[in-house]
């Protein structure tokens, strides 16, 4: 997916921050704008696209489709859909507070087969509304698009999962998920082994299984009690207090070998796991 398919902000004086993170079939942002920026948009797309607005504005107006013109300016926790070759237009001056939005893309095509949804042939967009679910997963992507450590594994997951709440605002239902039988579980487990030290995807887990990323999921889950992301962290913590207690290898091979991008991050995730530092566990022992 590339940049130029993202919302471009016109007549900006500074470039805005801009966090995004592209996998299989859709792509995250979070941007934030200078205090008090102004700018304007007329943006259409061959992609899906939902934002998360933490904003207040000063003054402006936003048209999706053919719907009417929008002046709402308080416009903290809502959402606006704009399916793919609809057009949105309008202009913000925002107030001088740290407005955001967060912003999902996705091509409706590949997520058809993915999700198991039978997607509308017309949606219609929406300025400006509510979802809990929706709201719940693009604060989530805020805070992981902050994070200088990405998650594949997790970020699939969690991508698959807002895409469907945005659909199922629109009342689609998704399709039950065949079960995983032991012997391909057993495959995936002694993939996940071999491969604690990488970084994991769930396109990779789903493969072996020959189903979807998003059906992987949730039979994984009705099969193990737990999604593929909790497994892969509770599997390596159990590797990591091993070879802790050995108190022969450094904390930074440990973290090394178990896929984690920095020492900072395998000892934080450590410890909301463990309940304890990763010195205070090795000094125990």
């Amino acid at each position: 997916m590339e940049q130029k398919e993202l919302l471009d902000l016109r007549g900006i004086a500074h470039p805005p921050q801009r966090l995004v993170r592209t996998h299989h079939g859709f792509s995250v942002e979070y941007v934030r704008p200078e205090l008090a920026a102004a700018f304007s948009y007329d943006w259409t797309s061959n992609l899906h696209f939902c934002a998360y607005h933490d904003i207040v504005l000063e003054d402006g107006a936003i048209r999706a489709g053919d719907g009417a013109e929008d002046t709402r300016r308080d416009l903290r926790d809502t959402l606006t859909y704009v399916p793919r070759g609809a057009r949105v237009s309008g202009w913000s001056r925002l107030s001088r507070r740290k407005n955001s939005f967060t912003a999902i893309y996705f091509d409706p095509l590949s997520m058809r087969e993915e999700l198991g949804v039978r997607f509308a042939e017309r949606v219609y967009e929406k300025v400006y509304y509510r979802s809990d679910d929706v709201e719940r997963y693009m604060r989530q992507w805020a805070r992981l698009l902050a994070q200088d450590h990405p998650d594949s594994l997790y970020e699939e997951a969690l991508g698959l999962v807002t895409i469907l709440a945005i659909h199922r605002t629109s009342r689609l239902d998704a399709e039950a998920a065949p079960p995983i039988g032991k012997a391909t579980l057993a495959l995936v487990e002694e993939f996940i082994e071999e491969n604690l030290g990488s970084d994991l995807t769930l396109s990779a887990l789903a493969e072996i299984t020959g189903l979807s990323r998003f059906h992987f999921s949730r039979s994984f889950k009705a099969a193990t009690g737990e999604t593929p992301h909790q497994h892969v962290l509770r599997r390596r913590m159990e590797r990591a207090k091993l070879l802790l207690a050995s108190g022969e290898v450094p904390i930074g091979q440990v973290s090394e070998s178990l896929g984690f991008r920095s020492i900072a991050y395998f000892q934080k995730s450590f410890k909301s796991w463990v309940g304890m530092s990763v010195k205070d566990f090795r000094g125990s022992k």
